[in-house]
């Protein structure tokens, strides 16, 4: 009989060879494998927290920024209010001094 019939109908046989290596080593023994992924997982942990410190340093200088924006547009504000108020009270003088004289005109 053939080594398929045999194994078809269950029969056990014995090897023709024997093996010419011996089987790799338990992987547990090596932590070659197990070292590299650390490191790597350090090495991006170490990029992530680098990020993260450029984005609150980027936070700070924007935020900086911005308080600084609105004290301008505060103070141009302030400026502008104070500068038409004056322009105002000019202009309401200068009526007062020219609508007499056109109404005479007028008239």
């Amino acid at each position: 009989m053939s080594p398929r019939e045999d194994r078809e109908r269950g029969r056990e046989t014995t090897p023709q060879r024997m093996a010419e290596t011996n089987p790799p080593a338990v992987p547990t023994s090596d932590y070659s494998f197990t070292l590299q992924a650390v490191f790597e997982m350090q090495k991006t942990v170490g990029q992530l927290m680098q990020g993260v410190e450029t984005l609150t340093h980027e936070s700070r200088e924007n935020s900086k920024k911005l308080n600084h924006i609105s004290h301008v547009v505060y103070a141009v504000g302030a400026v502008v209010t104070v500068i038409g108020g004056i322009a105002g009270f000019v202009l309401r003088g200068v009526w007062e001094v020219v609508a007499p004289l056109l109404q005479s005109h007028l008239h």
